[in-house]
């Protein structure tokens, strides 16, 4: 399980470190003070989605879809986070092995969430 979680964190620094310069979506990330340590929150949002419930509290607890609200997303940027991340994944597919299809399963999910609630 540990593996699983220290790829899990690469992952997720490979995706940032792509998503934080990107000329569409880049400014969002770069607005958010101290984002390296959001990182490992991050990566716990996706062990969680990925490997199973975490008997650990998480505080604050997640509530990705308000918290994202106010950055005023627009369709064309959630796309874009997308083909960036689904683009992280296909690099690092050796490592992933079964857990791509998941984390496919799950971005296609939280894609289908976020459209409902920003409205798009």
């Amino acid at each position: 399980m540990t593996d699983q979680r220290a790829l899990i964190l690469k992952i997720v620094e490979s995706f940032y470190e792509k998503a934080r310069t990107d000329i569409l979506i880049g400014y969002h990330f770069r607005n958010i003070q101290d984002f390296d340590e959001h990182i490992p929150r991050i990566a716990k949002f996706w062990e969680i989605h990925l490997l199973g419930e975490t008997k650990e509290k998480i505080s604050p607890p997640f509530d990705v879809v308000n918290s994202h609200l106010p950055l005023g997303i627009k369709r064309g940027e959630l796309g874009r986070w997308l083909v960036l991340f689904r683009k992280t994944l296909d690099e690092h597919e050796q490592e992933l092995k079964e857990l791509k299809s998941l984390w496919l399963e799950r971005l296609i999910f939280f894609e289908r969430v976020f459209t409902k609630f920003l409205g798009f």
